[in-house]
């Protein structure tokens, strides 16, 4: 891995990519490397988490969120605000359009949002900025005593971030964080660095400047024949609701699986993972070998990174040091092998990796990777894998009758400790926030879980528009399953502005406080989970009308 020591060292690397490329007849195509012309807030009030995040301490960009007594909901390219005091029933209390003006409306895809104090960060990928190329576009705004009040509206050149499975963007200790891929391009001669950019109210956008230049580019351990810039960028949030962003960046091909801890951003490219520190956004690599199956194949613990890929017929547990990863990526790459076949679904609970195995009878198989130990069962269908605190799991299989729900100790996944079967049932939302376990006391807990009994009726993965009710269970100290209910969308039909597929989903189950709440398209109801799950009066309807 090297450093680039001048603007001349990386135009000349890059001017070989472009001379290589041509020499084997490629075509970068339209979406190619062309250009078109042209103070931190005070505590505020709280941010409870009501997002299914992977890892503790790192928010992910999601479609609600809660700033003290309100619930923020981010709906085709509005944003809402309900107000869901103790004792009073929930009320919308404003909503306003994302996009600046009605005609910024078209081209983009508002898709997540993160909160901080008072302030609110929606993002969404704009395919053409008005004077540029398309952008990771995040507009602010601060909500106070109810009311939505427009801030900043601000861009990152990069290529569309969109993932099936990932979210765009993190939160860890209130900084933004983003992933961006970015292919190399010129303007006027010059290599184009991906920009920060800023829109007045009239929606003109001017360049505030670069995000990195080439003293912060580092190359990876292949040369790609289309360089990519693959880069994390950190952006301190003043009290104005602007950005004050930093960057660093990898040269790769177009590879991408990203993974947030606490203490840094993982890229996983083909033979190597690399390590962005999140203090100094310092870049360092380690070998290694095979493929994640995604995110929730990664884990960051106890000095070391662990990886579950998919390598060589099997599925393997890899093991990586921290202390070890270095500038020059030489190391020899640990790995336990789980079960021959390939990984379908995988998660970690604590240090132990959960994951069902496909091939020749496939299998549901942890490891734990301090003591070695594994569990393994033979099963079929797996579609979720849940953490329910730090030694069990919820696995959720596929059957021809409905779901079937367990709750198994990772240390014996052969003897469930609860399971209940979800007749005429399916899962509603394949994401990750599509579900949410609330611990209670002792080992006792509740969780919702989106779950639809017309098989198209619903989306699947949130690649479309259907509503899925929602599901509530709780888990006894002992791992026993009950069932809550099941509560009914009313499928209420609201107009769409813009953003008008819900990639990354409609429907949530809240936990805030001591209260429950379900998200259903654009419907948001509090519920009485017991005895049975119910509706608390009428659902909040989020519509501009």
């Amino acid at each position: 891995m090297h450093r680039f020591a001048s603007e001349q060292e990386l135009d000349a690397y890059v001017a070989e990519a472009e001379a290589e490329a041509a020499k084997q007849g490629c075509d970068k195509g339209a979406n190619g490397d062309s250009y078109n012309a042209g103070g931190v807030p005070g505590a505020g009030p709280p941010n409870e988490n009501v997002t299914n995040n992977q890892e503790n301490g790192v928010d992910e960009g999601g479609i609600v969120k809660n700033i003290g007594n309100y619930l923020v909901v981010l709906r085709k390219g509005r944003l809402f605000a309900a107000d869901v005091r103790d004792g009073r029933a929930p009320a919308s209390s404003d909503s306003v359009r994302v996009a600046r003006t009605d005609a910024l409306n078209r081209g983009v895809w508002y898709d997540e949002m993160l909160v901080k104090g008072d302030l609110i960060y929606v993002v969404g990928y704009r395919y053409a900025v008005p004077g540029f190329r398309g952008a990771t576009e995040i507009d602010t705004f601060r909500l106070t005593a109810g009311k939505l009040e427009r801030l900043k509206t601000m861009f990152l050149e990069s290529n569309d971030y969109y993932s099936g499975r990932n979210y765009a963007s993190r939160m860890v200790d209130g900084k933004l964080l983003f992933y961006m891929p970015h292919l190399i391009g010129r303007r006027d001669a010059a290599l184009a660095y991906p920009r920060l950019l800023e829109m007045n109210d009239e929606g003109q956008v001017r360049a505030v400047g670069p995000l990195f230049g080439a003293l912060d580019v580092t190359t990876s351990l292949h040369r790609p024949i289309f360089p990519t810039f693959h880069t994390i960028v950190r952006c301190e949030l003043p009290a104005s609701g602007e950005l004050a962003c930093d960057a660093k960046s990898v040269i790769g091909g177009w590879w991408r699986e990203t993974y947030v801890s606490t203490n840094a951003v993982y890229l996983w490219a083909s033979s190597h993972v690399y390590r962005f520190d999140f203090a100094s956004l310092d870049v360092t690599t380690h070998r290694a070998n095979g493929s994640p199956l995604d995110q929730f194949s990664f884990r960051e613990s106890r000095g070391e990174l662990l990886v579950a890929v998919n390598a060589e017929s099997k599925a393997s547990l890899a093991s990586l040091p921290l202390a070890a990863f270095d500038k020059k990526g030489l190391q020899d790459v640990e790995a336990r092998a789980l079960a021959p076949g390939h990984l379908a679904t995988n998660r970690f609970v604590g240090d132990v990796l959960v994951a069902s195995v496909s091939g020749e009878g496939a299998r549901l198989v942890t490891l734990d990777a301090r003591t070695g130990a594994i569990s393994s069962a033979p099963a079929e269908g797996i579609v979720r894998v849940e953490p329910l605190g730090d030694r069990r799991a919820l696995v959720v299989s596929r059957a021809r009758s409905g779901l079937r729900l367990r709750a198994l100790s990772v240390d014996d996944v052969e003897h469930p400790l609860g399971e209940l079967a979800l007749e005429g049932l399916t899962q509603g939302e394949g994401r990750s926030h599509g579900f949410f376990y609330k611990p209670g006391a002792g080992q006792a807990g509740t969780f919702g879980y989106a779950v639809i009994n017309e098989p198209r009726s619903g989306a699947n993965w949130g690649w479309g528009n259907g509503i899925s009710n929602l599901g509530f269970f709780d888990v006894a100290p002992d791992g026993a399953l009950a069932p809550l209910g099941i509560v009914s969308a009313g499928n209420v039909a609201s107009p769409c502005e813009t953003s008008c597929v819900d990639w990354y989903g409609n429907t949530r189950p809240i936990f805030l406080r001591d209260r429950a709440f379900a998200l259903m398209g654009s419907e948001l109801a509090e519920l009485s989970l017991r005895p049975a799950a119910a509706r608390i009066g009428a659902a909040v309807v989020l519509t501009s009308n």
